[in-house]
């Protein structure tokens, strides 16, 4: 006696998730206007490179600026142990290449005895190609592999900066940074539909996930 209480209750929500699907689709039908939905389903995975390229660019802003205070520290040493007369000096906005991309960042700023000391990774970083599709590739499937301190270290090397002791805690929060970034909480969006594809970058194949909420927000 006790099944049927509990299969009304099965059945009873199951009709109200179909319910909901349904009024979904007449919302995001309602959006698409005059345009199909398997048309609107093409154009979003075409985007899929784009938002790819757009993840790249944060992801590649963030390592940057860390690259940058790691650099200007191994050149003045730690606030609590400073090299000769060189001191830290505020920052300013600066600008780099990411890919073929070019980025806006924050610029840390050293000063000597008599001028501003240029910080040499920025100078690299400036010139197209130095942050290129192979880094971008790598740092990736870095990110794939969830070895976000190592992806820093790594990053910071390819431009000739060590990651030392006195830079370490850098490396060490901007691997935070990144996992923060990288596994933000979702549970709040709400899915209409997931699109998978592929993207190939350097000779690698990286999965994607392209969600569209109820709301019709990718």
């Amino acid at each position: 006696m006790e099944l049927f209480p509990q299969l009304k209750k099965e059945r009873l929500l199951v009709k109200k998730n179909t319910r909901q699907t349904k009024e979904s689709a007449i919302h995001f039908q309602q959006m698409l206007g005059q345009k199909t939905f398997a048309t609107k389903i093409a154009e979003t995975i075409s985007v899929g490179k784009k938002v790819v390229d757009t993840m790249n660019q944060e992801i590649g802003k963030m390592l940057v600026e860390a690259i940058l205070l790691m650099d200007r520290e191994n050149i003045s040493g730690p606030d609590y142990a400073p090299k000769g007369d060189v001191y830290k000096w505020a920052h300013q906005p600066g600008s780099v290449f990411i890919g073929d991309q070019k980025v806006k960042i924050s610029r840390p700023r050293l000063r000597g005895p008599e001028r501003e000391i240029e910080i040499p990774s920025y100078e690299k970083l400036k010139e197209r190609g130095q942050f290129s599709e192979e880094l971008v590739t790598k740092i990736l499937a870095g990110m794939s592999g969830r070895r976000y301190e190592e992806t820093v270290v790594d990053a910071a090397n390819a431009f000739g900066v060590s990651a030392s002791s006195v830079s370490r805690h850098f490396a060490e929060a901007t691997g935070k940074q990144l996992k923060a970034f990288l596994e933000r909480d979702l549970s709040k969006f709400k899915p209409f539909a997931i699109l998978m594809d592929t993207v190939h970058r350097g000779g690698a194949a990286f999965i994607t996930a392209l969600g569209i909420s109820t709301e019709g927000k990718k």
